[in-house]
């Protein structure tokens, strides 16, 4: 293991590598980006004239101010200590804790931002230039690139399974694999494992629950089913199909169970409602197994047996109706982070081979004839590591909602141009990386017209965490224009027709999501932060709420009226709204409201390369491509939470389990 330097902030290593468990010394940081090598010792190069002392000093950064001490000598930063801050964990850990420790080496704060979290890295560095400036710096010099050496080292390294990427797929393989023995190597673009799991609520669906840990069955529930189910008849879904979910229901309930059914079948029925704008025609009796809903099954279990801790009751997840969802039981910050958390701890208890290579990219697949060996990655500080894998290659790279123009080059859906803007909610660097380097191989590719878009973000990170209140989607004329309920397609498409391509949603102070001035459930961002940064209004009047927001009075009033009516009668004469049992009242103040806009989901662009039942990577012609397996929304229609399942899956298929 690489030397640990402490140069007044947290630790951090001078290479990429991070060798979790028996390969090596525990190191539990998640990684990190680390200064190329320079070779002229660049340190103090930037000579400085300070006012000695300690000062404070702060930054935007992505969520919230960042807030720093850096204590000066005369003519030196002694330190840099980031002591308050509001930033999503694990993305922002190696800005935190390494850049820190960057400035102090190099005094400048001309230095690159950490990978994948370039929001908070500016944030660091803004906050140390207004300590810097009250300690009278000289803030040219201080801004001076300091001349760093690439490196130009080739590393070899051999294991059972090499994996590119740490998000969901990539680390449910990795879990896997490593659980079992396996010596596994994962390339990492970013800073940090997590990928787009990092900014979801990291739900995922626990279709093979335990009675004690499911909801109970309501009457609009029992509704929702029947009508769901009459729905996928007329769309196209066999009969065969349809009458076998039926029964499957009906045997459920004969036995006098109260719980919510679930099944396989109705997950795939819900998601070609709710993702598939009700295209039901792939629903057969022997639907493809290696649909989605296949790698849900003993994942939840999986996971509990692992060590990860998952919330109960089941509940619902934004956009579906059925209750079977759960996430990690984490107290760091959004749900999809407990999952890493976990898997840090677990990694480092039992010690598993897992070494992570952060901040690498994977540029290339090694083959030998027509089989896949290997991949190539490079580092940040230019280091190339040649990993080749005994037993196969999985690529867990993502999606390509980070690229704008992929995604208007290949969109068949949506009503965009060369000039619309295209927010994601993903985490950097998804970029298609992977498609690209199936696609040289001669790999099948399809379904990148169809990417799904998120209906509700805030129009500023783009992060649907910050989407706090639930009550009605109003335009900015102050009428409701849609049923919230709906797909999120159609939200989507009824929201692009809206002025500014804005909806605004407005509760009042009993069904806004906060716990002791918290969002998602006490873990998420603050409630005053929001209000601070724009993207939660508050007043004590609905007349004084549509003033702030800049939204018509009279119309929001009249709006907030008829919803509340709505509610009350159980009917929606505008939009046919049939769900009224899991929303509230507008009554209570102060009231609130929530400006939002859609974005190009995480899970969203689900579409690249065609497998086969492992996951195994396709031809053109159809056969596989030997060693090299795809895992997430790499896949055609893939993608989510659900992508620890698949790479659990796909992991134990290697190693012949």
């Amino acid at each position: 293991m690489d030397q640990i330097y402490n140069l007044g902030a947290a630790p951090f290593t001078r290479r990429q590598i991070v060798v979790m468990g028996a390969l090596g010394a525990m190191t539990l940081a998640l990684g990190g980006c680390a200064p190329r090598t320079d070779a002229a010792g660049a340190a103090g190069s930037n000579a400085q004239a300070f006012t000695a002392g300690t000062y404070t000093g702060t930054g935007e950064g992505r969520a919230a101010k960042i807030t720093v001490e850096v204590t000066f000598s005369s003519d030196k930063i002694e330190s840099v200590a980031v002591v308050d801050h509001g930033e999503t964990v694990f993305i922002s850990d190696a800005a935190l804790e390494e850049l820190p420790a960057r400035i102090v080496e190099y005094q400048s704060t001309g230095l690159d931002a950490i990978t994948g979290a370039t929001m908070t890295s500016m944030g660091v560095i803004a906050a140390v230039e207004d300590a810097a400036q009250q300690a009278g710096a000289d803030m040219k010099a201080l801004r001076k690139m300091p001349d760093i050496e690439e490196s130009s080292t080739v590393e070899d390294i051999e294991c059972d399974i090499v994996i590119a990427g740490a998000g969901a797929g990539g680390m449910g393989a990795a879990m896997a694999a490593a659980n079992e023995g396996a010596k596994v190597v994962v390339l990492e673009k970013t800073s940090n494992m997590g990928g787009n799991c990092l900014v979801s609520g990291g739900l995922i669906e626990y279709i093979d629950a335990p009675q004690e840990v499911r909801a109970e069955m309501t009457e609009p529930l029992r509704d929702y089913f029947a009508s769901l189910l009459a729905e996928a008849r007329e769309g196209g879904a066999s009969a065969e199909f349809c009458d076998a979910l039926q029964e499957a229901y009906d045997d459920y309930y004969a036995g006098g169970k109260t719980t919510v059914f679930d099944t396989t079948g109705l997950y795939a029925m819900e998601r070609c409602q709710c993702e598939k704008d009700g295209d039901y025609r792939g629903l057969t009796t022997d639907y493809p197994v290696h649909d989605p809903a296949s790698h849900l099954v003993g994942v939840c279990p999986w996971l509990i047996d692992l060590g990860v801790e998952l919330k109960t009751p089941l509940d619902i997840c934004f956009g579906y109706t059925w209750p079977n969802f759960t996430t990690p039981v984490n107290t760091l910050g959004t749900g999809g982070s407990g999952y890493f958390d976990a898997f840090r701890t677990i990694i480092a208890d039992k010690k598993l081979p897992v070494t992570m290579l952060t901040c690498t990219a994977a540029t290339e697949l090694i083959t030998e004839g027509d089989a896949v060996v290997g991949l190539v990655g490079v580092a940040e500080d230019g280091t190339t590591y040649r990993v080749r894998a005994s037993k196969g290659t999985i690529l867990a790279t993502g999606g390509f909602a980070g690229n704008p123009e992929l995604l208007k080059k290949y969109n068949k859906l949506w009503p965009w141009d060369a000039d619309t803007a295209l927010p994601s909610t993903n985490t950097s660097c998804h970029a298609g990386d992977g498609l690209v380097m199936v696609e040289a191989l001669g790999g099948k590719i399809d379904g990148l017209g169809n990417p799904m878009v998120f209906p509700t973000v805030d129009p500023k990170q783009h992060n649907i965490e910050n989407i706090v209140c639930d009550g009605p989607y109003l335009n900015k004329e102050g009428k409701r224009f849609v049923d919230e309920t709906a797909n999120r397609a159609d939200i989507v498409n009824a929201t692009m027709e809206q002025t500014d391509r804005m909806l605004y949603i407005v509760c009042d102070a009993v069904q806004l999501a906060v716990t002791d001035g918290l969002t998602m459930g006490g873990w998420g961002p603050a409630e005053e932060s929001l209000v601070e940064h724009g993207m939660l209004y508050r007043a004590d009047t609905l007349e004084e709420l549509a003033e702030a927001v800049g939204v018509d009075a009279g119309n929001l009033v009249s709006s907030v009226t008829a919803w509340n009516t709505m509610l009350e009668t159980g009917e929606d004469p505008e939009f046919g709204r049939r769900v009224f049992d899991m929303v509230g009242p507008v009554t209570t103040p102060p009231f609130y409201c929530s400006p939002a806009t859609y974005a190009v989901h995480d899970s969203g662009t689900c579409a690249g390369v065609i497998v086969d039942e492992h996951n195994a990577a396709l031809r053109e012609s159809g056969e596989p491509i030997a060693g090299l397996y795809c895992v997430g929304e790499l896949v055609n229609d893939h993608g989510g939470v659900r992508s620890i399942g698949e790479g659990m899956q796909v992991a134990l298929h290697l190693l012949g389990k």
